[in-house]
């Protein structure tokens, strides 16, 4: 799904060999995204982020355009009058030739009596509780508009993405239409917290269906199957993400049902919790080399894997109260400071540069793990000059900035007590929306959003840090 010479998306897929070129697919004679790596530099930014002052360290050629231009594939995906979701194109948002009901992903010409419509009105009339405590809360949110006007893009990203599937797709334009484990496990958290506790149980469930026999899930997964679209390489971080959701969900539910709905998702549990274990010998060793959420081959552990492991064997040992798992949650926390924290957390164990993938241990509630100034330095560190970040320091020098990588930071800042922090960032966030006002999956050295929309990760990422600021 990667532009020429661009990147793999954090949440992404790549064409199909039985189709031809889409929005997003690479052209006939274009470079793989592991030559592209491969060739890829450093980007090392000089002061705050947003300002544009950054120079190139480049280890290999060929040079890198720090002023990519990536097109908007879709402004968004709504509902159309024959009840068909479509994307969106730019310019017809622009024109008004597709109209949007405010706050929906319905184009106005949808009957009032249409399902699409009755469905949108029963999602957000579950999540209206929750949209009423950010505006009449006394903290962060409730004196900024833009931040409860985000609530409601994402809320709508999110039921679009997500409406009548057994799981939430990572967006609409053909190629990433497909259920990413790791993205569906942060939909499903936000899910229960925004006030669809039963929706998220469902997506859940359906993730334990497609859980191979050995805990492992694949990359992805076509929607109502248990089939990959692709050969790429299984992905061993959705084990651990989708076992922390499952705690989460577990905590969210009142507590007269707490039992009954992790009894419902016992399997799951079970089975997660049994690879976690045996693949790190009870948190002794470090868990098996497989691609993250940059989806590249791998040849040692990345942070990534080692966090979303750590969020897992933490839940494990929540959901089952056993000692055995709470050693082992602990012993695995002593592994990953003695390692990549004695390199300063580092992409691998020792180098590879700054990482997002730091901010997935105050997301999933590791704290504490590593330094509070170290996390507050992603921003600058892996800052580009549209204002977010890029995944990783040894990403491909493009200018662009990701909004799954910055929505994840902002999740991190928020669930950690770093209130001003993380409430810049939602607000950078609500400002490169697309004019329909969904979340795209980039924004380039300028401004504009690209690629994807809307993307649900980024929105399921953006309700949870809400939640968390309105906590406080």
């Amino acid at each position: 799904m990667h532009r020429p010479g661009h990147q793999q998306s954090p949440c992404s897929a790549v064409p199909e060999a039985s189709t031809g070129p889409a929005e997003g697919d690479p052209v006939p004679g274009s470079p793989s995204r592991r030559r592209v790596l491969r060739g890829a530099g450093t980007l090392a930014v000089l002061g705050a982020a947003g300002t544009g002052a950054y120079t190139l360290r480049r280890r290999f050629s060929p040079p890198v355009d720090p002023r990519t231009v990536v097109p908007l594939f879709s402004a968004t995906v709504a509902y159309d009058a024959s009840g068909t979701r479509q994307l969106i194109e730019a310019d017809r948002a622009r024109t008004g030739t597709d109209s949007l009901d405010p706050g929906t992903r319905l184009l106005s010409a949808v009957p009032a009596a249409a399902a699409a419509r009755e469905r949108a009105a029963e999602f957000l009339a579950g999540t209206a509780w929750w949209t009423d405590a950010l505006a009449e809360g006394s903290g962060a949110l409730s004196s900024r508009p833009a931040l409860r006007e985000l609530a409601s893009s994402a809320l709508a990203d999110l039921w679009v993405l997500t409406d009548e599937l057994p799981a939430p797709v990572a967006g609409w334009s053909r190629n990433w239409r497909f259920i990413w484990p790791r993205d569906a496990a942060f939909a499903a958290v936000a899910l229960a917290r925004i006030g669809h506790p039963d929706r998220a149980l469902d997506v859940l469930t359906h993730l334990e269906s497609l859980q191979a026999g050995d805990g492992w899930y694949e990359a992805r997964y076509v929607p109502g199957t248990d089939r990959a679209p692709d050969d790429r390489a299984r992905q061993f971080d959705g084990t651990g993400l989708v076992l922390w959701a499952a705690a989460e969900v577990v905590a969210t539910a009142p507590r007269e049902r707490r039992t009954a709905v992790r009894e419902r998702l016992a399997g799951l549990i079970s089975t997660s919790q049994r690879v976690l274990l045996a693949s790190t010998g009870d948190g002794a060793v470090m868990p098996p080399v497989s691609p993250d959420y940059w989806e590249v081959h791998e040849r040692s552990v990345t942070l990534g894997i080692m966090a979303t492991t750590l969020a897992g064997l933490r839940a494990g040992a929540e959901l089952t109260g056993e000692d055995r798992a709470r050693r082992a949650a602990e012993t695995f926390r002593s592994l990953l400071t003695e390692t990549f924290g004695a390199h300063g957390y580092q992409r691998h164990r020792r180098g590879g540069g700054a990482d997002s993938a730091l901010a997935f241990l105050d997301a999933t509630g590791c704290h504490g793990i590593a330094p509070a100034d170290q996390l507050l330095s992603l921003r600058q560190e892996l800052a580009r000059p549209g204002g977010g970040i890029a995944p990783g320091a040894s990403w491909k020098a493009d200018g662009i900035s990701w909004t799954p990588s910055t929505s994840l930071l902002a999740l991190a800042l928020a669930r950690s007590g770093r209130t001003t922090e993380a409430v810049e960032l939602l607000i950078w966030l609500a400002q490169h929306r697309t004019e329909a006002g969904s979340l795209p999956e980039k924004v380039l050295f300028d401004g504009r959003p690209a690629a994807v929309a809307p993307l649900a990760w980024t929105a399921a990422n953006v309700l949870l840090a809400l939640d968390a600021l309105n906590e406080d």
